[in-house]
């Protein structure tokens, strides 16, 4: 049976379409289940593990009062209400996301923050060349079918020597232990049929490098949970409360799966690993 799944993850990654229905996070607006991937990025917005991953990024963007950010893919907009404190009244912060629902969400959550919160597509972006000193793009870049094209539109619209900032995952670094490691391995196999780019954190050195960008540094943060539970609020593999109609989980194994990770709970031998990249260049006299 695992041998079996395991051929027809392989198959379905290939044919994956851009609209297909596992790929919410691509198509937020046209979803039913805008509500609880809103509910998701909340929750993982406060995770310890989270906060640690971006402060790697607060420290390479070096973020100062009076800079001008954009932060592309803004999601709810916590980043960006927290970038505007960083540059102060003497800054500007942008906020964009492909998603109307998703920005009148983080417009409403401002809150006297003064973000400017746009619609717009990171590979197509409004937004005259050099307009900012600091361009940052969080868990995008792996739902994108031209990820460079979204990179090549964040080095043009950042100046020379602004700096271009890119977290992302790393879905085929991710490591699970239960009881059932056959199983594991099938599950985490069909997370290629969810992302496009299921293993665009260890390409972001070289896609910053062709994208014109120098000084380009990568920090690799080590991600690690022993209860599936909490790892469920960051991972939806791991969740049981996303339905079964998000195809996360092959639906033949849905069952099988969540006992084994109930089980691995139960008895505290629960053990995930992952890896979260950041990348940042700097934008040379030259590609300004």
């Amino acid at each position: 049976m695992l041998a079996g799944c395991r051929n027809r993850c392989h198959d379905s990654r290939v044919t994956i379409t851009p609209d297909d229905p596992r790929r919410v996070f691509a198509h937020i607006d046209r979803t039913a289940l805008a509500p609880e991937i809103m509910a998701y990025l909340e929750t993982v917005a406060e995770l310890p593990e989270i906060l640690a991953w971006r402060a790697v990024a607060d420290d390479l963007m070096a973020v100062s009062p009076g800079l001008r950010v954009l932060d592309a893919g803004c999601g709810l907009g916590d980043v960006a209400r927290r970038l505007a404190a960083a540059v102060g009244p003497g800054g500007d912060v942008t906020a964009i996301d492909v998603s109307e629902r998703m920005v009148d969400a983080a417009r409403s959550r401002d809150a006297g923050a003064g973000v400017t919160y746009e619609v717009a597509d990171v590979t197509d972006l409004p937004y005259a060349s050099g307009s900012f000193d600091r361009s940052r793009c969080e868990r995008v870049l792996q739902h994108l079918t031209d990820p460079d094209a979204a990179l090549a539109e964040l080095v043009r619209v950042t100046a020379a020597d602004g700096m271009v900032c890119v977290l992302d995952s790393d879905w085929r670094s991710v490591a699970v232990d239960v009881d059932e490691p056959g199983l594991s391995s099938v599950v985490l196999a069909a997370m290629d049929t969810v992302s496009p780019q299921p293993d665009l954190g260890r390409t972001l050195r070289r896609r910053l490098v062709r994208a014109g960008l120098v000084d380009v540094e990568v920090r690799v943060h080590p991600i690690t949970y022993t209860s599936p539970s909490i790892a469920a609020a960051a991972y939806p593999f791991v969740n049981e409360e996303i339905p079964p109609e998000a195809g996360i989980i092959p639906p033949e194994l849905r069952d099988r799966w969540f006992a084994a990770l109930r089980r691995a709970e139960a008895e505290g031998i629960f053990w995930m690993a992952t890896l979260g990249y950041v990348a940042c260049g700097t934008v040379p006299e030259a590609a300004a």
